[in-house]
């Protein structure tokens, strides 16, 4: 569901409206997009910002054009019998974590004035049947993911996101070259693709359960997915993509205080980079031209 705006916007024709031939092609934790995009295979890829940071400081000249995720989506969940509502509450707990989240997770507990080895962290993957099991207390989970699959079970939870506790990081920025941004022709079709991107996340938005519908049935209708279970994620999706700032500005547009709570969140993971090193905002401007909805 995180990428159901391109696809809808494709399923809708927005990118041949904008006379362009797009092809949306899958990602996921198997395919590395900076290389990608740095090396010109893609026009534009859709990634962290803090694996953009990285990869920009290794050298791949790369820039964050617009975001989707505004609200990172990484979060605290635990059962509603047994609630945790607070980072200080885990103190003492068990937290069922994967083994590539436990040095964010200690970097937030350290940046709280949380000693991280008052945490129990016990490794698990991305399934929560440990904390159903009582194997943990807590567990590291996405707000659309976890909470919305043990809904649908019937399994209450309380759950809070980490960006409560400083965790600024957008997640699903659409990512260009240095060299698409001095190319004047590849720069005017990334505007239109975002342009695109933009009415595909509004038409999304608006009626999420005919997007998910599509998801399921034409772009992922490989992958067996749940329908109800898609368009509950779908929901879930509303308030990560459409904040007070993208209200205020238009979907995928990047505000000056959302830049600089990133560039704060990536000091505290140890990754010095500039917001103008990091971020181009002209296009997303353009493409909107004025308006805050296309």
């Amino acid at each position: 569901m995180e990428n159901m705006g391109p696809y809808v916007a494709d399923d809708s024709g927005f990118y041949t409206d904008e006379g362009l031939n797009m092809t949306i092609s899958p990602g996921g934790p198997s395919v590395s997009i900076p290389p990608l995009v740095a090396s010109g295979k893609v026009l534009i890829g859709l990634d962290s910002v803090d694996t953009v940071a990285k990869a920009r400081l290794a050298g791949a000249d790369l820039k964050i054009v617009a975001a989707s995720l505004q609200v990172n989506p990484t979060s605290v969940m635990s059962l509603a019998s047994a609630p945790i509502t607070t980072l200080a509450e885990l103190s003492g707990k068990r937290l069922c974590i994967q083994t590539s989240g436990v040095d964010l997770f200690k970097t937030v507990l350290t940046s709280n004035q949380i000693d991280p080895e008052s945490v129990t962290f016990v490794t698990a993957d991305f399934d929560p049947a440990p904390l159903i099991a009582g194997d943990c207390d807590a567990f590291l989970s996405f707000l659309n993911n976890q909470p919305v699959a043990l809904a649908q079970e019937g399994i209450p939870t309380e759950v809070f996101p980490l960006s409560d506790y400083g965790y600024h990081a957008w997640a699903d920025v659409y990512v260009v070259s240095g060299e698409t941004l001095a190319n004047p022709a590849k720069r005017e079709s990334v505007v239109k693709a975002l342009r695109a991107s933009v009415r595909g996340w509004q038409k999304a938005l608006k009626d999420s359960d005919a997007a998910a519908k599509l998801i399921v049935k034409t772009y992922g209708k490989d992958l067996n997915l749940d329908l109800e279970n898609q368009q509950l994620a779908a929901k879930a999706y509303q308030s990560l993509v459409e904040t007070p700032d993208t209200r205020s500005n238009g979907l995928l547009t990047m505000s000056d205080a959302g830049i600089a709570q990133n560039i704060d969140t990536l000091k505290m993971l140890g990754i010095d980079v500039s917001a103008d090193d990091l971020f181009d905002t002209s296009l997303i401007t353009e493409a909107f031209a004025g308006k805050k909805s296309l």
